[in-house]
Order: C-alpha cells, then sequence, then structure tokens
C-alpha cells in the first residue's frame, strides 16, 4: 500500500515534535512493506537523510489552481491510499481535503489541544511580545479587546470543524481525553475519531543513568505558550536554597535575548542553546514544564524515558496521561508559581522520593514505546 505525509515544511525531527514523530513513524512503517512519500509546499532544503522521498508543491500558496491538480495527479498516478494530514488543525487540511477520488481516505492528525489555544487566550493576550513601551501599550489594548479577538477565534475553530464535518476524514487525536470536547464541535459519526498517542523518542533504553543536581527544561524558548519566563522567576524563588543546583535550558525560539536578559543576575542558570537534547535528560534529574498548554508533550515522554521526575502546569488534559501525580511525576495547579516553588523544592529536597518517583516514571512511559504505538497506526491505515 502507497501512504503520502503531507506537511508544510520538511520531516526533519531536529526541528520539533510533529517532525520528530513523523520520522520515527515512516521508518517503522516502511519495515512493515509500505510505500511512503512526503509532500510538502514551504520546505527548505537541509542535509538530513530523509527515508521517503520528497514532493514539493508546484506553488506555496496552496490556492493557487496549479497545487490542487498537481496533488491529484500525483495521488493517482502513485496509487496513493492512504493521505495522512500532519496539519489538522490548520489550513493544510482545507487544500489537502480535496481529493477527486473517494477511494482514497485521508486521516488529519490533531497535533494539539484541539481547543488550547481558545481556553488560555487570556494569558497569551496579556504576555508581552518585547519590553517595549508600545507593546505595554499594545498589552492594554489586547486586554479590552479580549472577548472580540475570543469571539473571532471561536469563529475560526467553528468553520474548521464544519468543513471537516463536510469532508469526512479520519482525525487521529492524541488523548482520549480530546474526543468529547471536539465532538461538540465536529458532528462526524464515532467512527471517524480515532486516538493514538505519540510514540517514545529512544529505544531499548534499559536502565536508568546516573543523575546529577540538574533541573532541565527543553523546548522552543517562546513565552507566549511555552511560558519559559515563568520557569526563571520559579527559579529565582528557589536556588538561594539550592546553589548546589543547576538549572540547564536546552533550545532556541524567539524569546532567547529577553529571557537571557531575564535571567541575569540569578544563580546557576545556563542557556546551551539547540542541541541534541539526550546527554541532557541522562544527567537531569527533573524535567520542568511550565506550558500554558500541549497536546502530548514529547518532550515529557523523552524525559521520563531516561528517568528525570517531570513536574508541570495542570493546564491541559493530556498530561493526565503522562503524569501520576505523586506516582510518575507532579502536577501544580494552572497557574500557581507558589505551589510550583513549593513542589519542586520538595522535590530537591528528598532524595528518596525523588528516586521513587524516577523509577515510577522509567516503568510507566514504555507504554508508549513504538513497539505498542506502531499496532495502533496499521490498524487505522488497514482500515
Amino acid at each position: 500500500m502507497n501512504i503520502l505525509f503531507a506537511y508544510p515544511t520538511e520531516f526533519n525531527p531536529q526541528k520539533g515534535g510533529v517532525e520528530r514523530v513523523t520520522d520515527i513513524l515512516v521508518k517503522n512503517i516502511l519495515l512493515k512493506g509500505y510505500t511512503i512519500f512526503y509532500l510538502h509546499w514551504r520546505r527548505t532544503v537541509d542535509d538530513y537523510k530523509y527515508p521517503a522521498p520528497i514532493i514539493d508543491l508546484p506553488s506555496s500558496n496552496l490556492e493557487d489552481s496549479r497545487n490542487i491538480e498537481f496533488y491529484n495527479k500525483f495521488l493517482e498516478q502513485n496509487d496513493i491510499k492512504v493521505v495522512i494530514n500532519q496539519h489538522g488543525l490548520y489550513e493544510g487540511t482545507y487544500f489537502l481535503s480535496q481529493i477527486r477520488n473517494p477511494s482514497i481516505k485521508l486521516i488529519s492528525v490533531l497535533h494539539n489541544d484541539p481547543f488550547g489555544y481558545y481556553n488560555h487566550l487570556f494569558a497569551d493576550l496579556m504576555t508581552l511580545r518585547n519590553s517595549s513601551k508600545i507593546e505595554k501599550l499594545k498589552r492594554v489594548a489586547r486586554f479590552f479587546l479580549y472577548e472580540r479577538v475570543k469571539r473571532v477565534i471561536r469563529s475560526s475553530l467553528k468553520r474548521h470543524y464544519e468543513f471537516i464535518q463536510e469532508h469526512p476524514q479520519y482525525l487521529c487525536l492524541l488523548s482520549d481525553s480530546f474526543k468529547e470536547p471536539l465532538k461538540q464541535w465536529c458532528k462526524l459519526s464515532d467512527d471517524y475519531f480515532v486516538t493514538i498517542p505519540n510514540p517514545n523518542t529512544y529505544e531499548n533504553i534499559e536502565n536508568i543513568p546516573l543523575k546529577e543536581r540538574i533541573i532541565l527544561f527543553v523546548g522552543r524558548l517562546d513565552n507566549r505558550q511555552k511560558k519559559v519566563n515563568w520557569l526563571i522567576d520559579i527559579w529565582s524563588r528557589t536556588v538561594k536554597e539550592y546553589a548546589q543546583w543547576r538549572l540547564i535550558i536546552v533550545g532556541d525560539g524567539p524569546d532567547k535575548e529577553r529571557l537571557m536578559d531575564r535571567a541575569k543576575g540569578i544563580l546557576n542558570i545556563e542557556f546551551v542553546g539547540r542541541q541534541d537534547p539526550r546527554p541532557y535528560y541522562e544527567k537531569a534529574s527533573i524535567f520542568c514544564m511550565t506550558s500554558l498548554f500541549e497536546g502530548f508533550p514529547m518532550c515529557l515522554t523523552e524525559a521520563m524515558q531516561l528517568g528525570c521526575v517531570p513536574i508541570a502546569f495542570d493546564s491541559f488534559a493530556a498530561v493526565h496521561d503522562v503524569i501520576k501525580p505523586g506516582e510518575t511525576g507532579e502536577l501544580v495547579k494552572a497557574f500557581n508559581k507558589k505551589e510550583y516553588v513549593d513542589k519542586l523544592k520538595y522535590l530537591m529536597s528528598n532524595d528518596t522520593y525523588r528516586n521513587t518517583l524516577s523509577k515510577n516514571a522509567f516503568g510507566y512511559v514504555k507504554k508508549y514505546d513504538i513497539s505498542n504505538i506502531l499496532p495502533k497506526w496499521i490498524d487505522l491505515i488497514e482500515r
């Protein structure tokens, strides 16, 4: 069977979670004898050795009429049976749904909480984009425009899911917890809703590495969603009592310079840029997440695979699929910084408790190994 994976940009696993998930899935699906192609419309050239042939649309403008002709011709000429849309929450869905041959099936993957941004809109609007006086005035304006902006986003969500109803396709969710809220907006039959979590990144890890007194963050340095500025505030209220501990921040993003300025004068905090995070997971004892919302965050499961104890805000439903409070990590009431500081201090102070959670997390996360996730994808593709 021939399968097409589609996304605006290249599936380089070093770029982000969607790309890493796709790379893992494709390499394992190929081992089952399937033929796979990649389709993009805003790709840049890089040196990564991709496991599947890459096809580019004629135009980066999806509304260009040449694209739809090229797309459908490619599907027919290459006997594609299934299109997997890795842009299911966004505009790629509108283009990829225009399949003329009804025997070709479309799976749209929703790689985030379908309503995460909508539910936490106010917190985002109150986040400063920069430190200028103009931006501070803009934040005041956003405060008064909040209700209007929320109505606009609600209308956009409504249109998106109405479009999907009119162009029925399988919706692949990362967590069962997203299903019922989504069904209130998207009146497809139950057959069209499927839950498949992200697979683990690493394979064949048999033992927890030797840990150091390191707290770790891995991710995009973006205050609007990831709230790394909150983590720096939390660390500043923690480190004075725990000078033997270090906070290491792995990643890059639009707020890197602002975050480094914010961290000046705070002890034991290190920015290392975009790196392979595995060596840092191996050494870190605790992994911190401060996001407004996520879908199924791979950084949590990656950390747990290497014995890091995760702590996160209880701000999105799928976090409960990964963190069982007091068993595999800690959850903090959203967005209570004081409680976060208290729980972080407790983890840092209690080696026995922390080691127990580390062992539990290491064992629990094996349920997301690719050997357990791949059969779910094969079943969906065959159906």
